[in-house]
């Protein structure tokens, strides 16, 4: 290959074209956001019913109020671009949030019992 081709960009591959392409929130459709908000929102659930590492300090805490409003905002989101959706994407998306909607009433009804005990044991 000869330095002109190199250097100019008019030379460059289809592949290296490819990987200079950067995506900007407004480029991408409403639904491909929601998405992604989506994918953010069940993680964070995740972390906060205390089932998954944050990734960041590598601490499994619970705060099963801040898991309820990510599961609320997913649910809504999903609610929001249904209609959008292909019958996979759907049913995925569904199993998700059911998912994390049954996680979080058992994690919901544990952390009920772990406060009757420390009562009762306090009463005592």
């Amino acid at each position: 290959m000869d330095k002109e081709k190199i250097n100019n960009p008019q030379h460059k591959t289809d592949h290296e074209k490819d990987e200079n392409i950067k995506l900007y929130p407004d480029m991408l459709t409403l639904t491909t956001l929601f998405s992604w908000f989506i994918g953010i929102l069940n993680s964070k659930a995740w972390e906060y019913l205390g089932l998954m590492m944050n990734p960041e300090t590598k601490e499994i805490k619970q705060d099963l109020k801040k898991a309820k409003i990510s599961i609320d905002s997913f649910e809504f989101l999903l609610n929001q671009i249904k209609n959008e959706l292909n019958t996979e994407e759907k049913r995925q998306l569904g199993d998700m949030l059911a998912n994390l909607q049954m996680n979080y009433v058992e994690k919901y009804q544990e952390s009920k019992k772990d406060i009757e005990t420390e009562k009762n044991s306090e009463t005592k």
